[in-house]
């Protein structure tokens, strides 16, 4: 579903990523882990276009080159990336967030797709007048992934989507992306340092150490979690 190919980039003229290439397939989730500063939050902005490619790196998503596409053109592909950081607006209600993301919907589709998405995110519908401040980090975690599958993506690219949480709270979202994968088929992409916790959902484990891919593994093969600790060294 997702191909990069040789891609390198980084910011100014300081060079993040050396030549990454990576595969993956529809109905993945595949879990990208690595120290801070590794390059991996870099890799989800280079693929969705948010910086450029070096040394003619491409990037391919269902069949079609996407390289350099406007965000704009992925997210109506069905490439979608979640930051980790600044993805809600915290004056505005949690029913109207959703109508914030789902802007550029019809809007008798918006409402449609309002409704659908609250009956798979049970523990929203109750909440939908309050606003994201008086939500648990849990509950914002999830209105951040509401809002994403208003689009009906095929794939989401999600930086970090247990940082902050509780352990109660991490599993929670942990069986929401499960969840996103298995009952809609949305393929996930996921950058997260804590390996551990992502081990129940994820299909494939991906180590990222200095800019460049290094190790992999598929979980369902018995993967060994001592196999990434020179990540973090």
């Amino acid at each position: 579903m997702l191909k990069v190919e040789n891609l390198s980039t980084g910011y100014g003229k300081k060079q993040v990523l050396f030549n990454v290439s990576l595969e993956v397939n529809k109905g993945d989730i595949v879990l990208l882990a690595g120290n801070n500063g590794s390059g991996k939050s870099t890799l989800l902005k280079a693929i969705y276009g948010m910086l450029p490619q070096w040394d003619n790196g491409q990037v391919w998503f269902d069949g079609e080159n996407i390289t350099g596409k406007p965000t704009a053109a992925l997210l109506k592909k069905g490439l979608l990336y979640i930051p980790q950081k600044n993805n809600l607006f915290e004056e505005l209600t949690v029913k109207e967030n959703l109508e914030m993301a789902g802007l550029m919907l019809d809007n008798k589709l918006l409402r449609q797709r309002i409704e659908d998405t609250l009956s798979v995110f049970k523990t929203l519908e109750p909440n939908r007048k309050r606003t994201p401040m008086t939500l648990s980090g849990g509950e914002r975690q999830l209105l951040t992934l509401a809002m994403a599958t208003l689009h009906q993506p095929k794939m989401i690219l999600i930086d970090e989507p247990f940082a902050g949480l509780s352990p109660q709270n991490i599993d929670f979202i942990a069986g929401n992306l499960k969840s996103l994968n298995e009952r809609l088929g949305v393929t996930l992409l996921i950058v997260e340092h804590r390996v551990k916790e992502c081990l129940n959902i994820a299909s494939r484990v991906v180590g990222m150490k200095l800019g460049k891919l290094f190790i992999e593994s598929a979980v369902k093969s018995g993967f060994n979690i001592n196999e990434l600790n020179s990540i973090f060294v």
